[in-house]
């Protein structure tokens, strides 16, 4: 019996080095892309992307991107249709697209759902029309 374990303590000691080098791999913070498309399913340049919290009603909210945390809300615009971030956390945010209208096109808006978990890009794409509000 004691050399039948003798035999198998290499492999045991083995197996849980490879268990415990693996298991213990930093995760990946989340990341998000976000496509904004019109009526037509063109992309939407220069559209303003806002990033909040669902509750973003509450002045202590806070927005926590890996370049850092925004008060109450993200604002960038898109290039070529999308915007991309990187978060410091899994959480879940509201999108609100916004793209200012002129003589002949009014106002378009849209919103979505950010789901983000480590490891992992969630992709939202929105679709903006004049109907949408908020």
């Amino acid at each position: 019996m004691k050399r039948k374990f003798l035999k198998i303590l290499p492999v045991l000691v083995l197996s849980a080095t490879i268990s415990i080098v693996f298991s213990c791999k930093e995760p990946e913070p989340p990341k998000a892309k976000i496509t904004v498309l019109d009526q037509d399913g063109q992309l939407v340049d220069e559209a303003m992307v806002v990033i909040k919290a669902p509750d973003s009603d509450n002045s202590s909210t806070r927005v926590y991107l890996s370049s850092g945390i925004k008060e109450i809300a993200d604002t960038s615009f898109t290039e070529d249709g999308i915007v991309r971030k990187e978060f410091l956390y899994e959480s879940i945010y509201r999108v609100e697209v916004t793209k200012a209208g002129d003589n002949n096109v009014p106002t378009r808006r849209g919103i979505g759902v950010l789901i983000l978990e480590n490891d992992e890009t969630y992709e939202e794409t929105i679709t903006i029309t004049p109907q949408t509000s908020f």
